[in-house]
């Protein structure tokens, strides 16, 4: 009996942990004119960081434009996230366009959407106007015909000048050939510039984070020729754990963790994580480098 009991309210707190997580999509309105603007929300609640996040760069589908995108706004719940972004959009083209849901996690998803765009009405009964006549112009060419001849005769003047009374030797052209700096050289002067600017001794944790992390996401992006900057810190670890050993991906994960806790979850690293994550990020670039970029 008792066993029957446990089970019972074992499976009552998870139905309660699961209804309390939800995700959508929101619109002002789904009906719009070609060119009218509105705004598009994403908002999930009692979410872990290590679930996925609907990301939109330039457009939400194609036919839907993004205008402005917003910063995400998150709140820390006990241990879970609450995350919200919206978005200004609109679109050129009339038609109906489907947002399909998108896939949080296997128990979570985002609802569709469909927005109907719409042409503006032309009234076709409305009367119909006569065309305006041209109007006179203020001036005419041969108004001008004096001043464009004096240009001329003056043009005509510099030139043969220039040609029998100036004449040089042509200056041999000197070819710039442009110095490619190595990614790593210019991840550690960004690193050693953060570390000397003493932001989290100052109380400025967020800005001091992420830079850091910025800084990183740079040096991978032109280390391994992928987008890290638009990427989330899950997908960069995915995509670059075939490449590096799992000791490196695991202090590259936990600099990133911490930089997007003290970005998004505003928390508040220790002093010894605000120490620690500049010297691995250092660390990660000398033993990430290509070792043909070593002429320093």
């Amino acid at each position: 009996m008792t066993k029957t009991r446990f089970l019972i309210l074992f499976f009552f707190v998870l139905t309660l942990n699961l209804f309390s997580q939800s995700a959508k999509y929101l619109v002002d309105k789904d009906s719009i004119l070609i060119g009218q603007q509105i705004r598009f929300t994403v908002e999930l609640n009692d979410i872990e960081l290590t679930n996925n996040f609907p990301l939109f760069n330039d457009s939400i589908v194609n036919g839907i434009e993004i205008i402005t995108k917003l910063e995400i706004d998150t709140t820390k719940n006990k241990d879970t996230y609450s995350l919200k972004q919206e978005y200004i959009i609109t679109s050129w083209d009339s038609g109906s366009y489907y947002i399909p849901p998108f896939k949080i996690n296997n128990q979570i998803s985002t609802n569709a959407l469909l927005i109907n765009v719409f042409s503006v009405t032309i009234d076709k009964e409305s009367e119909i106007k006569d065309i305006k006549e041209p109007l006179n112009p203020d001036y005419v060419l041969a108004d001008f015909l004096v001043w464009i001849l004096i240009a001329l005769l003056l043009i005509l003047a510099i030139y043969l000048f220039k040609k029998f009374y100036k004449k040089k030797p042509k200056a041999e052209e000197i070819k710039k050939v442009k110095k490619i700096i190595p990614p790593h050289i210019i991840a550690l002067e960004e690193l050693t510039i953060i570390e000397k600017k003493e932001l989290w001794q100052s109380g400025k944790i967020k800005e001091y984070h992420s830079e850091i992390s910025e800084s990183l996401r740079k040096y991978i992006e032109n280390r391994y020729n992928f987008i890290a900057l638009e990427l989330t810190t899950n997908e960069i670890l995915e995509y670059i754990k075939n490449h590096i050993s799992v000791e490196i991906l695991n202090e590259l994960k936990k600099i990133l963790e911490i930089s997007d806790l003290a970005k998004f979850a505003k928390s508040k690293p220790t002093d010894h994580e605000n120490i620690e994550c500049i010297k691995m990020s250092v660390k990660f670039v000398n033993q990430t480098k290509l070792i043909d970029d070593t002429n320093e």
